[in-house]
């Protein structure tokens, strides 16, 4: 649980955004495991402020996916499930395979530049064997491309699916799989810059189906 000790102190500017940030940091950080309640109360009295701040935050890990909500329970970290982690990749595959045709499509410039920056980011990150900016990386990477696509549908639909994903990280064995995944971001940022939507939605579905499998091969 949230340790004062632990924290940055919390500024009373954006309250909810700096609850949010500290909670999803230790989440990522694995100092907030899966399972671990994340207790409105608990938390708005150790970090001394009030519910409402910290309720907002927990919810935007619940919209993320980094938290689940149990009826009566309150929320906590969420865990992965190999059921439902293939049914979120299904899901996901489609999604992503959609924002990186609607990504190329646009022949963003900006968004090219973007790309390769985490491109390069999560090679250096991978080389220093810096877990949480690997984890960073990767999904900066994803989160651009969705952005590009500019649907604001899609971003409802599949954001909290990043979350997820981010989850399945977690419990992972970053030091098998950021290679793999590198080179696949590479291919999709080919294909975006092409312009070939056609082979952006063909890698970026192919991509998000390899990382189910190989989460499936280290269940």
């Amino acid at each position: 649980m949230v340790s004062v000790d632990d924290h940055p102190v919390i500024s009373r500017q954006r309250l909810a955004d700096q609850v949010y940030a500290v909670l999803r940091g230790q989440i990522l950080a694995r100092e907030l495991v899966p399972g671990d309640h994340l207790s409105v109360p608990v938390l708005a009295e150790t970090l001394g402020l009030s519910r409402s701040p910290v309720r907002e935050a927990v919810q935007r890990l619940v919209v993320e996916g980094l938290a689940v909500e149990e009826f009566h329970r309150g929320a906590r970290v969420a865990g992965v499930d190999a059921t439902d982690l293939a049914d979120v990749y299904a899901v996901r595959g489609v999604l992503e395979g959609l924002a990186a045709r609607l990504a190329a499509g646009r022949r963003d410039a900006a968004l090219l530049t973007v790309l390769r920056a985490s491109v390069a980011e999560h090679g250096a990150a991978i080389k220093a064997g810096d877990e949480q900016a690997i984890i960073a990386a990767d999904q900066a990477f994803h989160q651009a491309v969705l952005d590009a696509a500019r649907n604001e549908h899609l971003t409802r639909a599949l954001g909290p699916l990043l979350g997820r994903a981010q989850v399945a990280m977690l419990s992972g064995d970053l030091s098998r799989w950021p290679r793999k995944a590198l080179a696949e971001h590479r291919a999709i940022l080919a294909a975006i810059r092409m312009g070939d939507a056609e082979a952006a939605q063909a890698a970026a579905s192919a991509h998000v189906q390899a990382v189910l499998t190989r989460h499936q091969e280290l269940g």
